[in-house]
């Protein structure tokens, strides 16, 4: 799985130079999926977190001391929300699952939990950190895309969704060129087939078709502040898109040490601007429907 790690940016350095420990993981083991942080307190909105390459759905959010700010500070400054975080298996493993599989099964048991908790018209904010953010906009677009009869009901997902937090998330613009160069150049060779030429083919797609999508949620680009080999840069695009800056690594730059942090603070009110604009929505589609 992720066998073109090299077309990241985030990612551009040999399997064992890796600054963030791979976590061995499988598909369907008990890492996997969503697992629920935080129930809310008279919810407003869904907030869902993907983690990134080599990544775990607690371990990527959570500081040294033990503070995942998803669990511990979030709830507290912002009640009205209902917190999932997602894993998947993410490192080099044997596993057949592909990127295209994981962000389908990301909709898929998305959907499975709005559903038997009575709330697929609740709306969703996700927040992805680095490959996370691939991985979220595939499972957009494949929500976006599901227009047969038995995978109609998957859309509510897009349509549901109000607004995406990507955190050190590579846009990848500046590599298309390079996407297509290496799909040409492996056309007739015996890897035509290959993972690594699949998986290329499935972002090259991804980041081309999302953006006839993207403009349907409020976006925002977080960046960090501090070198490390993993460092992203905003590309032409996201220049034009809200950002920000974290003080802190690639790695570290979705762990929060308290709520005085002042990345903590920036992308809880990035969230908050979310929630009060996902409301305003609401209430203007309930009287225009009353009118």
């Amino acid at each position: 799985m992720f066998s073109i790690s090299w077309l990241i940016p985030c990612w551009p350095f040999k399997r064992s130079q890796s600054t963030e420990q791979p976590i061995k993981q499988t598909a369907n083991t008990t890492e996997d999926g969503l697992k629920l942080l935080y129930e809310g307190e008279s919810p407003q909105v869904d907030i869902v977190a993907v983690h990134g390459l080599g990544g775990h759905r607690e371990k990527s959010w959570t500081t040294k001391s033990g503070v995942n700010w998803l669990q511990s500070l979030l709830p507290v400054d912002l009640p009205n929300t209902r917190i999932h975080t997602w894993g998947y298996a993410s490192t080099y493993t044997d596993d057949p699952e592909t990127p295209q599989d994981t962000s389908e099964r990301l909709v898929s048991e998305l959907f499975a939990m709005r559903k038997m908790t009575g709330t697929l018209s609740r709306p969703i904010i996700f927040i992805a950190h680095s490959f996370g953010g691939t991985i979220v906009k595939s499972a957009l677009l494949f929500s976006h895309n599901s227009r047969e009869e038995r995978t109609l009901c998957l859309r509510n997902i897009s349509l549901s969704t109000h607004g995406v937090i990507f955190m050190g998330t590579p846009e990848l613009d500046s590599r298309l060129s390079g996407l297509q160069a290496f799909l040409e150049s492996n056309a007739t060779a015996e890897t035509g087939s290959s993972g690594a030429q699949k998986e290329a083919r499935w972002m090259l797609d991804t980041l081309q078709q999302y953006s006839t999508i993207g403009s349907k949620f409020k976006t925002l680009y977080a960046y960090e502040s501090l070198n490390s080999r993993s460092q992203t840069t905003p590309s032409v695009s996201q220049r034009l898109t809200p950002s920000i800056l974290v003080d802190a690594t690639h790695e570290n730059m979705v762990k929060f040490e308290s709520s005085l942090d002042e990345g903590y603070i920036k992308i809880k009110e990035s969230i908050r601007d979310m929630i009060h604009s996902a409301r305003e929505r609401e209430l203007r589609e309930k009287a225009e429907v009353t009118s």
